[in-house]
């Protein structure tokens, strides 16, 4: 009897609770469900005329009216779940202010409370009392998880999330930390090299000692020759780029866009936009803004916020901005690795889109990006899993190192990237704007938490998988590092994952092989392992062929040391040529016009690369899975960004310090 009690009492609490607001109608004259717009007016949340345009885009967007008025910013997501339960005669649930009852929780239900979005609530005799945030669908779950039916109350989805978050928020970080190491060790990185790997590495090393020991000059000319030819096949990839990347016919998904363009709004699917975040208070208005202005329906956004529960000024800069609530603030607990692979295995359980894209914190994707993915994914077959938009800068013009990386970028994104994929090549996935169906982007184990270019390993894992990804015609901007320090921890980084990438898929060669095929495995080898390669050996060459030139000098020296001089000077000529032209080609085509001459200066810039790989290397060996952090802001074109925020139709409200203020998050 105290049992019942207590659970009628507590479900009578949000009752109590809401009168504090105007009452609103049960039911309307007839015993009809009175309408949510009506209810919404009758409770005072909202004007006629803002409930007339919200109807409006009602029609074109095809999604509830609830969904509408939340993600225009017209209701919260909490007053559309009280009105729900009004309108349905059911009782609303405050999981805020009235708690589930700590006994019922069991980690070993994550996965159902997350599918279902319930949770069970309280003990009422024989039954329990669930909260969901659609009772008829999660009703038939439970009835169907339980054995038999149970009462189902409404309450906010938030509030499932936020319960789910701090109840088993250590068990879902443990997930993103070892779930991939568990189901699938042979692509984990979280063992950086391998004993059967160190054996064979050891075992090279001393038959290159014994060579060099027994024949110096031949084994030195030996390794020279094959080091070059390894260098001259990356140099003859980008220039085969220029042709492929430039000169070919557009993919049928591009046509069919060009004809046809993307489904209408109603037909969209929803699409979860993860933006991670760490100490990026500075360009959060940026992305909140680009965000806002994506030509999709608002209603089919669930965008995702995440952020490092030690970052409390990007938390706190978020909250002032008071987005819709379609913004979700996701928390992730501290611990290491510290990376955005991990806070993205973390997110990706509250994800609810059928499709997903992952967009850097300074990103300004164009505003129709989301539809060309929609059509691309439309068009493509069950085996494409991610398709990736291009890459540039915004602030390209602002000094030698952005244009540099604005050169590099063009080539990279513009050329390279579409030969691979029409060439049937694996693909290395930039860091941001990459689009994923997610159910494929779950049956390949998500991001490995280590591994910090995780991207460029994804894509890897996908073709190892039998999957594929493409490449949409829509540029994202971003803001160019401008800063040398800066940039040097930033392509660290990059190459340190590069570099772990290639020892993890060469764990198994052979495996490798039968997966991808001669082409396919010769194009991992080129692209993974001979750009890693490139970026050490680069000043090598001017080394050794200055002792090429010494060596010409003593016997056989003509044989051995001026031909490997003209080797060397070879490679070293048709790396710059090819490589240039390339960069000519890639700039051109974007209409950068003052970069066309700055491409000469890029044998100058290699050698800054070359800089950073050794770093990487040296990294890999002490720090293998720290994450080097990129500071964003620092251009002198931020202060551009968010002068037209402040001048856009609706502009964003910068935080200035640390507010506290913000909205329900």
């Amino acid at each position: 009897m105290k049992e019942k009690k207590t659970a009628e009492g507590a479900a009578a609490a949000p009752k109590r609770a809401g009168r504090r607001r105007r009452p609103v109608r049960q039911r309307t004259p007839g015993g009809a469900k009175p309408l949510i717009g009506e209810l919404a007016v009758a409770s005072g949340l909202t004007l006629p005329e803002v409930i007339a345009t919200a109807l409006d885009r009602q029609r074109h967007w095809g999604t509830s009216l609830g969904r509408v008025m939340v993600s225009t910013g017209a209701a919260r997501l909490v007053d559309m779940a009280r009105l729900y339960a009004a309108q349905h005669g059911i009782p609303f649930v405050n999981l805020l202010a009235d708690p589930r009852d700590r006994a019922l929780r069991r980690a070993e239900e994550i996965d159902f409370y997350l599918r279902t979005q319930c949770l069970p609530w309280r003990r009422h005799g024989a039954e329990t009392i669930y909260v969901a945030a659609d009772p008829p669908t999660a009703r038939a779950a439970i009835a169907q998880h339980e054995g038999r039916p149970q009462p189902v109350f409404v309450t906010s989805p938030r509030d499932i999330d936020r319960t789910i978050m701090n109840e088993f928020g250590d068990a879902l970080n443990e997930r993103a930390i070892f779930d991939l190491a568990r189901q699938m060790p042979e692509s984990s990185a979280a063992t950086p090299v391998t004993r059967r790997q160190a054996i064979v590495l050891a075992g090279l090393a001393i038959l290159a000692l014994a060579a060099f020991v027994a024949a110096p000059t031949a084994a030195l000319v030996a390794l020279n020759v094959v080091l070059g030819l390894c260098f001259f096949a990356v140099a003859a990839l980008r220039y085969t780029s220029i042709f492929v990347g430039m000169m070919a016919q557009p993919t049928a998904e591009e046509r069919a866009y060009q004809s046809r363009g993307a489904p209408p709004d109603d037909a969209l699917p929803v699409y979860t936009v993860m933006v991670p975040l760490y100490d990026e208070a500075r360009v959060l208005p940026i992305i909140a803004r680009a965000l806002q202005d994506l030509d999709y329906p608002a209603s089919k956004l669930d965008i995702k916020l995440v952020f490092e529960a030690s970052d409390v000024t990007t938390w706190e800069a978020a909250k002032a901005l008071k987005l819709p609530d379609h913004f979700d603030f996701i928390r992730v607990p501290t611990s290491l690795p510290r990376t955005k692979p991990k806070a993205c295995n973390f997110a990706l359980p509250f994800a609810r889109g059928e499709l997903l894209v992952i967009y850097d914190a300074e990103d300004l994707p164009e505003p129709l990006q989301l539809k060309k993915a929609v059509a691309a994914f439309a068009l493509g077959d069950e085996r494409l899993a991610c398709v990736q938009a291009q890459l540039n800068y915004y602030n390209w013009n602002e000094n030698w190192l952005t244009r540099q990386f604005a050169i590099e970028y063009a080539a990279f994104f513009d050329l390279l990237l579409p030969t691979l994929v029409r060439l049937g090549l694996p693909i290395p996935l930039g860091g941001t704007s990459t689009h994923f169906r997610i159910d494929a982007l779950r049956a390949v184990g998500a991001w490995d938490p280590n591994n910090v270019t995780e991207d460029a390993d994804l894509g890897q894992r996908f073709a190892l998988m039998g999957y594929r990804c493409g490449i949409i015609r829509s540029t994202t901007q971003e803001e160019a590092n401008c800063r040398l320090n800066n940039w040097v921890r930033q392509r660290s980084r990059w190459v340190k994952g590069w570099m772990q990438t290639y020892l993890v898929r060469m764990r198994h060669p052979v495996r490798l092989y039968r997966a991808l095929g001669f082409r396919g495995f010769v194009g991992f080898q080129i692209v993974m392992g001979g750009f890693s390669l490139s970026n050490l050996l680069h000043p090598m060459f001017y080394a050794s062929m200055a002792l090429a030139l010494i060596l010409a000098g003593g016997p056989g020296g003509f044989q051995h040391g001026t031909a490997l001089a003209f080797f060397n000077a070879a490679v070293l000529v048709s790396g710059y040529s090819f490589s240039i032209a390339a960069g000519m080609a890639a700039v051109a085509s974007r209409g950068l016009a003052p970069l066309f001459v700055q491409t000469l200066m890029m044998p100058a810039y290699w050698l800054l690369i070359s800089v950073a790989a050794y770093k990487a290397i040296w990294q890999l060996a002490t720090r293998p899975f720290h994450w080097e952090k990129t500071d964003h802001g620092l251009s002198r074109m931020m202060a551009v960004q968010l002068a037209r925020l402040q001048t856009s139709p609706n502009p964003v409200e910068i935080p200035h310090g640390n507010s506290s203020s913000g909205g329900p998050h």
